[in-house]
């Protein structure tokens, strides 16, 4: 059976899936991006992800900050035409970064003082907002050079929604704060200031960095800002680039949940912060759902397990091999109650987020729990099927 799912999630443009994190984002990102393979576009995933998942779910050995091809006869395998294929890229952080000052430093010289700075080589791996800000430059690079007709965004897991376009506005204002341009102009802090309070004070704080450090801290301090500060209006205004891109039509967004009330009310919260963005949710993926076998709808309920004398002994009676009929014909209904449970409880915790979806106008779609985790192409697949139906065009 064909969803009613949206075929732009499959391009031509971007698929931002985005959602807490546990839910397994990274797999229905994959998943999404084979599914666009398999109606014949160029297909890329990008994962901020640093575990292992998304390789070993594509089955590859390592993926990197390069595009990296899946192989043809597994994607023959899995019906992708020719004209369809597959990459991944796993983000890397400093590289990203490294290439950001390579291309806008103001001279080769400024640009070698950048990356051999200490200050440069900790913070591009660990200042906040770094992480995000490399993802939107990575997502921007790979988007503008035309190789895919959709590339699919696993976001890194956050606590709000966006905070991958907000960060990087956080980090720039940061290298330009008041604090910063005291470090990079100490004659400056000397007018407003006193030059001899800066010095006593402050430099007393930084020789004493220095000792628990090892670091030249002041010099190296100083040194990395005077040379990125004329970077700065470059990253900014690249910031707003790819920030126009990601909020604009050429984006989709894809939220997803699991059903655990957690999850769900986290959920909901990125809805609506979505919303005060101007975003429009392309639809919402709940994954690991329970669901009662052999119904069409993964949020039916299940049927009603009360059972008679009668219903036990026939049951029973089907049981009478195990040595123990009754006894077995008893435990085989508890355990069913059990799960019938769990599948009441996933289906009331995401009512509300189903009816908030389908009210605006998007789609929903629900990934059955299946048996064991996803970590090849074939589950992908199934994970795919859940979304799409069987059809695909």
């Amino acid at each position: 059976m064909k969803r009613a799912v949206p075929q732009n999630l499959l391009g031509p443009g971007l698929t931002v899936c985005v959602g807490c994190g546990g839910v397994g984002k990274t797999t229905v990102a994959a998943a999404l991006a084979l599914e666009a393979a398999r109606t014949g576009r160029r297909a890329l995933v990008l994962t901020i992800d640093p575990a292992r998942r998304l390789a070993d779910a594509l089955g590859v050995e390592a993926l990197d900050n390069e595009p990296r091809a899946l192989p043809r006869a597994r994607l023959d395998a899995l019906g992708v035409p020719p004209e369809g294929c597959l990459h991944a890229v796993m983000l890397d952080m400093k590289r990203t970064f490294d290439d950001l000052v390579e291309r806008f430093a103001e001279s080769s010289d400024a640009r070698e003082r950048i990356l051999g700075n200490p200050i440069y080589q900790h913070i591009s791996e660990t200042l906040a907002g770094s992480v995000e800000y490399s993802a939107m430059e990575k997502v921007y690079d790979l988007w503008q050079n035309d190789d895919y007709d959709v590339v699919i965004v696993d976001t890194p897991p956050a606590q709000h929604a966006l905070d991958f376009l907000e960060a990087p506005q956080r980090l720039i204002e940061l290298l330009e704060s008041r604090v910063v341009q005291m470090l990079i102009h100490p004659a400056f802090a000397a007018g407003r200031f006193g030059f001899r309070l800066f010095q006593q004070g402050t430099r007393r704080v930084l020789q004493a960095l220095e000792r628990v450090s090892g670091l030249s801290f002041l010099e190296d301090v100083s040194e990395f800002l005077l040379a990125f500060e004329g970077m700065s209006p470059e990253f900014r205004a690249r910031a707003n680039e790819v920030r126009g891109v990601l909020l604009g039509p050429q984006a989709s967004y894809v939220l997803v949940t699991g059903p655990a009330r957690a999850s769900v009310r986290q959920a909901l919260d990125f809805r609506g912060r979505l919303s005060d963005y101007g975003v429009t949710l392309a639809g919402v993926i709940a994954n690991r759902v329970h669901s009662w076998p052999g119904t069409d709808e993964l949020h039916e309920p299940p049927p009603n397990l009360d059972a008679s004398a009668a219903d036990l002994s026939a049951l029973a009676e089907a049981l009478a091999s195990t040595g123990a009929p009754q006894r077995a014909a008893e435990a085989t209904l508890a355990v069913a109650s059990d799960y019938a449970a769990v599948v009441r409880r996933d289906g009331r915790a995401l009512r509300e987020l189903r009816k908030a979806a389908t009210g605006a106008g998007g789609f929903w779609a629900v990934i059955p729990e299946l048996p064991e985790d996803v970590h090849d192409l074939d589950g992908l697949a199934r994970m795919a099927a859940a979304v799409f139906g069987n059809a695909t065009t």
